[in-house]
């Protein structure tokens, strides 16, 4: 129970607090704000999630991208708070989450929850209004916006017969990686670097035992392995080398701003065209994500019309 509740604790904690002291406020919505120091301790957990779990040889764009994605999510949050308060009891939805954590963690009464809340260094009330923050954002686009998305059956052949392309996927290529940072070697440092890779390789050392050893990206610690990619998700530098590999070859240094990138091609896999019948769900799912989409949008408008939203424009 206690690793689950450490795991909740962290988790609320990277969500906006409203503000008891005086602090710059970076997006005001209605009587609800979001300040300065909100902002940028969800923006370093963020971060710090983001470098563990993104495994792209494009992390440097992907990052510099999250501040802005991360404020307009917090608004948007804020944005079904203000909406649930005005359709539904929110309290009623807080305090059934609230039970149904209870339930998961074994936790028998309000009085137990705020003992182990207090271990923590947290107050009930604290945790009730990070639920609200946490849950109710994902309760509203689920009753507002996925529960009135509806396809037919003609829909569903429709889309197979023009996304038979789509449905059978693209070439995908899974990549080990070794990245030379360019604030460790230039590029004639580089270069021998890499002869000596490929040296120590034909000696029999492995790709991946030579990344853990050399390699600056975030993959260092998985071996090297930057997983599955198709070709529009890699940069024209990468792509056209990458592709262009067969399985086990290892690809000549590529030079980019942050540094030289070796490659190796573990695997390859080709597109298959499924039948109507094996992509039936992935149809369906595909289109409600796209419904959903754009349905999301279009309901984020329409709520930026009715409330009151201001963003500080230092951060826009």
């Amino acid at each position: 129970m206690k690793s689950k509740l450490l795991l909740a604790v962290a988790l609320v904690a990277a969500l906006p607090l409203f503000a008891k002291t005086i602090d710059e406020i970076v997006v005001k919505v209605n009587d609800s704000i979001i300040t300065k120091n909100e902002y940028e301790k969800r923006l370093s957990q963020t971060t710090e999630g983001f470098k563990r779990e993104y495994k792209g040889p494009d992390f440097e764009q992907k990052l510099k991208e999250l501040p802005q994605r991360l404020l307009q999510q917090m608004t948007e949050e804020l944005l079904l708070i203000e909406k649930a308060k005005q359709l539904y009891q929110v309290d009623v939805i807080v305090n059934a989450q609230m039970e149904n954590f209870m339930q998961e963690n074994g936790i028998k009464n309000e009085a137990d929850l705020d003992k182990a809340l207090k271990n923590e260094g947290m107050s009930l009330d604290e945790f009730k209004r990070q639920i609200l923050l946490i849950y109710v954002p994902e309760f509203m686009k689920s009753r507002e916006v996925r529960s009135k998305i509806s396809l037919t059956t003609a829909e569903i052949d429709d889309f197979y017969q023009k996304n038979r392309e789509k449905l059978q996927g693209k070439p995908q290529v899974h990549l080990e990686e070794i990245l030379l940072p360019k604030e460790r070697y230039t590029e004639e440092a580089a270069k021998q670097a890499y002869s000596d890779l490929l040296i120590e390789m034909a000696q029999g050392k492995s790709f991946g035992d030579l990344a853990k050893l050399y390699s600056g990206a975030f993959s260092k610690s998985r071996g090297g392995d930057a997983g599955w990619y198709q070709a529009d998700e890699l940069s024209k530098d990468f792509r056209d080398v990458v592709f262009a590999l067969r399985t086990g070859q290892v690809s000549d240094l590529i030079s980019t701003d942050h540094g030289f990138y070796v490659f190796r091609l573990v695997e390859r896999k080709e597109p298959r065209v499924p039948t109507l019948e094996e992509s039936r769900d992935q149809i369906i799912n595909m289109i409600k994500e796209e419904k959903f989409a754009e349905s999301y949008k279009n309901y984020i408008g329409e709520l930026k019309k009715e409330h009151y939203v201001r963003m500080n424009p230092k951060y826009v």
